[in-house]
């Protein structure tokens, strides 16, 4: 089965042998990439990492690993300054505050707190660049050797769907998701014919799953995919049972890494849980008995120990929490969704975001639909060349490529988060069309026309690239998506939070996008935050904003407010009815406060107007 996995480039093999054991150059390649990458960034947004922290993920990640780094216990994921009398219990993962909290202690052991922070934030997401790079290469040269290797990093790091995850700056956990999830999906994939393919599959696809439940629907739709393509006659399930085995077993040791054992009976639907990791184990375990005992089965037999398998680990799901069975916001409060979480633009569909962020969906659009044109001319190409081992391992290897692109493709129009996850994976299938080798007479091959595949990766290259270098550079005509954002930028800048660093600590009822940056950058706590799980805060100053200002002012005092922070154009969970004239926020934003808010001067302009609750 090795030697098959090694013959799966077919006439490519010899180059892609060269550049699989020649890592260093291909590394060294990478690193030229994300080095010119970092310094396209840097010349478009020079100031970007000392004039925000970046989106709502990124500053409430660095109060995470602020408090890790300071003492905070590694199974303690309470956040008590965001909503305090019922603090958020972050649902995200200490696989992620780990390391960048060790890089920030070694940062600072040589320079400012400051400047170590800056260190971190530049460093981290261009490291993980570099890595998921380096691993899209090495499958991209598996498949078709040195030259698809070199067009897929060309490719990659011009992809803005992909690359805006890797921006200086993006220390959230999607970054390392994407990361995890794509190579663990691709490497799947090679795992029919190279069995050895199968454990680091799982491995990632379990880690990317236990940092996050972003992937799950493409991690478990590829599993499912890759073991029903496996029952075909001729295929072995060896691979696809290893993966399956490492997976469950990875999302076992992370929760045992994760969650102290006196946490294990709570489930959640939003992260890693014991319900998850028991619905893993006993569907690896049906793969395994199929593997092990596949030649006494019938076609039939298989599908029924599957069918058994993924049915009794979905019944004992649903039977330790039942709110799961309706997916990751399965435990959220109902009432949160139409005043905010449906308009959240990553959990909307592709063609809602494409009205607000054209570039992105453009630039989506154009990988996804040649990573699907690609993948059908290739297994188009090999149906001539059955009978040999090679071409079987390459034929399957592309089928099972081909199916995961569109399943992602698919779920990409569902959830436009999902996007990134898609793109990574046309990425290689692009670029191995590009460098494929055509057949002429016979079995007698020739390389493409060079010309026409360096026409055809140049313009793909420079319209991707055009549209990353529009939407960082911010010279064109801004995205609906753009506009939307733009007060949130503006009211959360590190210059407009500093003349709040002066203010007594005290609780604060904001609007919910500027929670994470209040927390982060100054010492108040907050009321809500733009997190699923603090869906009681977020209607409390839902409620508080939109009442008449004499039930306002019970609500404050309810929640023991002492101060109210609003910004010019920050208006996050509008009511689809529209806001009443008499609401304390249209009160607010007219300049008319009521008598139970004083202004408070502060010593520097800022965009952001606060009021002490005189109580």
């Amino acid at each position: 089965m090795t030697a098959a996995a090694d013959d799966m480039t077919g006439p490519a093999d010899t180059s892609a042998r060269e550049t699989l054991g020649n890592g260093a150059s291909l590394f060294l390649w990478c690193a030229v990439a994300v080095a010119l990458f970092a310094a396209a960034f840097f010349y478009l947004q020079p100031a970007r990492l000392t004039t925000t922290l970046g989106d709502t993920d990124d500053a409430t990640r660095l109060v995470e690993v602020h408090a890790l780094r300071d003492g905070a216990s590694w199974y303690d994921m309470t956040l008590a300054r965001f909503g305090p009398t019922e603090p958020l219990q972050s649902h995200w993962s200490r696989l992620i505050d780990l390391p960048l909290a060790a890089m920030l202690l070694a940062s600072e052991q040589v320079t400012t707190p400051a400047h170590a922070e800056l260190i971190v934030r530049a460093i981290w997401p261009l490291s993980l660049l570099l890595v998921l790079l380096y691993l899209l290469g090495r499958e991209a040269a598996i498949r078709g050797g040195r030259s698809a290797a070199l067009l897929t990093v060309a490719l990659a790091v011009t992809c803005i769907t992909v690359i805006v995850q890797f921006v200086p700056g993006r220390i959230d956990h999607h970054n390392a998701m994407i990361l995890c999830a794509t190579i663990g999906l691709l490497r799947l994939s090679r795992s029919l014919h190279d069995p050895h393919a199968g454990w680091s599959a799982g491995v990632l696809l379990g880690l990317g799953l236990a940092i996050g439940f972003e992937p799950l629907a493409v991690t478990v739709a590829g599993i499912g995919i890759t073991v029903l393509f496996a029952l075909r006659p001729g295929r072995a399930m060896l691979g696809p049972s290893r993966a399956a085995t490492a997976f469950a077993a990875t999302l076992a040791i992370a929760l045992l890494l994760a969650k102290a054992p006196m946490d294990f009976p709570v489930q959640h639907c939003d992260a890693l849980s014991l319900n998850i990791v028991l619905l893993a184990a006993i569907s690896a375990l049906g793969v395994g008995v199929v593997q092990r005992y596949g030649a006494r089965l019938s076609f039939a037999g298989k599908l029924a120990v599957l069918a058994t398998a993924g049915g009794i680990g979905l019944a004992i799901y649903g039977w330790m929490e039942p709110a799961c069975l309706a997916g990751p916001f399965g435990q959220v409060e109902p009432a949160l969704f139409p005043i905010w979480l449906d308009r959240v633009l990553e959990t909307r569909s592709i063609f809602a975001a494409a009205r607000a962020s054209d570039i992105l969906v453009f630039t989506a659009a154009i990988y996804l639909a040649l990573g699907l044109y690609s993948g059908a001319k290739l297994l188009r190409a090999l149906e001539g060349s059955a009978g040999a081992a090679a071409s079987t391992a390459r034929r399957d290897t592309h089928q099972l490529d081909l199916a995961m692109l569109a399943v992602a493709t698919l779920l990409s129009c569902w959830q436009v988060k999902l996007l990134p996850y898609a793109s990574c994976l046309a990425i290689p299938m692009i670029a191995v069309w590009l460098v494929r080798r055509e057949r002429t007479h016979g079995e007698a091959t020739k390389p493409a026309d060079r010309r026409k595949t360096v026409t055809i990766a140049a313009g793909v290259a420079a319209i991707v690239g055009a549209a990353a270098w529009f939407a960082f550079s911010g010279e064109p005509t801004k995205s609906a998506a753009a506009r939307a954002v733009q007060p949130v930028v503006d009211c959360a800048s590190n210059a407009a939070l500093a003349p709040l660093a002066q203010l007594a600590p005290g609780l604060t009822v904001a609007d919910v996008n500027l929670g994470p940056y209040l927390v982060a950058r100054t010492k108040l706590d907050v009321l809500s935050a733009p997190y699923h799980r603090l869906g009681r805060q977020i209607l409390a100053a839902h409620e508080i904003f939109n009442a008449p200002v004499q039930e306002a002012e019970a609500l404050l005092r309810k929640v023991d407010a002492q101060y109210v922070i609003t910004c010019p154009g920050l208006d996050s969970t509008r009511p689809r009815s529209g806001r009443p004239a008499d609401s304390l926020q249209a009160r607010l934003q007219a300049g008319t406060p009521p008598p139970f808010l004083a202004p408070v001067v502060l010593d520097a302009t800022t965009p952001l107007r606060v009021w002490r609750f005189a109580r």
